[in-house]
């Protein structure tokens, strides 16, 4: 199964469950929802509180591993289970987030919700917003998909967030669609950090 069919899949069974959580699309996923060329290799949903987990979990229960996962909460390939849904894991530096993990058919799909960002920069003043930040809820976008409108973070704050990580095969994709298919120039400048606007020429002449 494609990240698009994994994607309808779960936008099919939020529907139909008259649910009102609030989550939206990060990641390579939400890129290409907005005309990035990338290969996602999971599709990445993000709440804004524990409940929405536990909500969206009870959603996808039918992808649940029957027994417990034996693996490490670190590893890839640990996957939700009826007895264990969702986990929270803390890391040295105090970033904290509650995670599910699903496989529909052959394809990741993950569920999480960041309750300590453990002082990574999110601002609209020149830090840059973050990804997985506060901001990114005033500041969904949503996109036609499979008769579906799906929330997405905006390529603007994307390219911040790949930018930071040093991921230029993302950046180069990100700064194509944004010249090709329009961007919003006021968003992208609180967007982007300072260091970020003067990472390369291509990034200046945008703003």
């Amino acid at each position: 199964m494609s990240w698009n069919q994994a994607l309808k899949a779960f936008c099919d069974l939020y529907t139909a469950s008259k649910l009102s959580t609030k989550w939206i699309v990060v990641g390579s996923v939400g890129s290409v929802l907005q005309h990035a060329s990338m290969s996602p290799n999971d599709l990445d949903i993000y709440v804004k509180d524990i409940e929405a987990v536990k909500q969206l979990a009870g959603l996808l229960a039918q992808y649940n591993l029957k027994k417990k996962s034996e693996r490490s909460y670190f590893d890839s390939d640990w996957r939700s289970s009826d007895e264990e849904p969702y986990f929270t894991q803390s890391f040295s530096s105090g970033f904290t987030w509650t995670k599910g993990k699903w496989k529909i058919q052959d394809f990741d799909v993950e569920v999480v919700h960041i309750s300590n960002s453990a002082g990574i920069p999110d601002s609209d003043s020149g830090e840059g917003i973050w990804e997985g930040g506060r901001y990114i809820w005033e500041l969904i976008k949503h996109v036609e998909f499979e008769n579906h409108l799906v929330p997405v973070v905006p390529l603007e704050i994307q390219l911040e967030s790949n930018i930071r990580r040093k991921r230029q095969d993302r950046v180069d994709a990100i700064l194509s669609a944004l010249m090709l298919h329009g961007y919003d120039k006021e968003l992208l400048a609180k967007a982007l950090s300072s260091n970020s606007k003067g990472s390369s020429e291509t990034v200046a002449a945008l703003l």
